[in-house]
């Protein structure tokens, strides 16, 4: 299946954005130019995805747990999308589970994915000591008919959920980076232009202004719900630094994407 010799692309509607590596202690923190991103278990961001005026679904971002694998501490990283029900054009219900650890490197990744038209629960297990991704494909329609592959891993691969915590670490930076993401079986190229811009943002959940950090970049692929071409986005100013807000293109058109909840960030009172 020439799609597979490909490889997966990025997760996405929410949000955005990078790789590279940054090097974070064992509990979870990174240093860099004086600032500190800190993961906190627990976390859960809410989303609200609009085009127009018209609510198209929420995104659902969940920092669940941390657990060894691979004699490795990764967090287990689980994201929600769910259209919504009334809207009779779009029907979407996902959930994506990453297994990330300290240097945002994906070390397991499990969904349900349709490929080549099948709908497949995806089990993809990455071993960077020799390069290879062990990727298991079992049709939910029929689990005899199982697909198993070994695909070379020859470069640093983000899917959706590790490269929103990339970005949440870098995005106080100034630089451009090219990235290699993934999604259902096919490779994609974002770039990234993180800014260093401070800046404030409002959103209807909150009654004052945030101050945030800007970015933005273009997507030279295909993702979930047609995500593609340019971007924006704006993090929160402080240790966690959530997405707050994003602009970006899907297959509908422009789309906004704004934080309506959060559990485990204190940073808005």
């Amino acid at each position: 299946m020439r799609r597979f010799k490909i490889m997966i692309s990025t997760l996405s509607i929410v949000l955005l954005l990078s790789i590279i590596m940054l090097v974070l202690t064992t509990a979870g923190t990174t240093k860099a130019e004086g600032s500190v991103f800190q993961y906190q278990v627990g976390e859960e961001l809410i989303y609200k995805v609009k085009w127009a005026f018209l609510r198209l679904g929420t995104l659902r971002l969940v920092v669940n747990d941390t657990l060894q694998m691979n004699d490795r501490l990764v967090y287990h990283m689980q994201l929600y999308i769910d259209s919504n029900p009334l809207l009779f054009f779009v029907n979407m219900h996902n959930v994506y589970n990453s297994y990330i650890d300290e240097h945002f490197r994906i070390q397991l990744f499990t969904a349900e994915e349709r490929i080549d038209d099948v709908l497949y629960k995806t089990e993809y297990r990455f071993n960077y000591q020799d390069s290879t991704i062990f990727a298991t494909l079992t049709s939910i329609e029929d689990p005899t008919q199982i697909i198993r592959k070994e695909i070379e891993l020859d470069e640093l691969l983000l899917d959706g959920s590790s490269l929103i915590f990339y970005a949440r670490a870098n995005v106080h930076h100034v630089k451009e980076e090219s990235l290699t993401t993934f999604f259902e079986a096919k490779k994609g190229r974002v770039q990234i232009n993180f800014q260093g811009e401070k800046g404030r943002e409002k959103i209807d959940a909150y009654a004052g202004e945030i101050e945030t950090y800007y970015l933005d970049g273009m997507m030279d692929m295909i993702g979930i719900a047609g995500l593609t071409g340019p971007f924006k986005g704006w993090f929160a100013v402080d240790s966690q630094r959530p997405p707050i807000k994003a602009k970006m293109k899907v297959f509908i058109g422009y789309v906004t994407v704004e934080l309506e909840d959060w559990k485990n960030w204190d940073h808005l009172k």
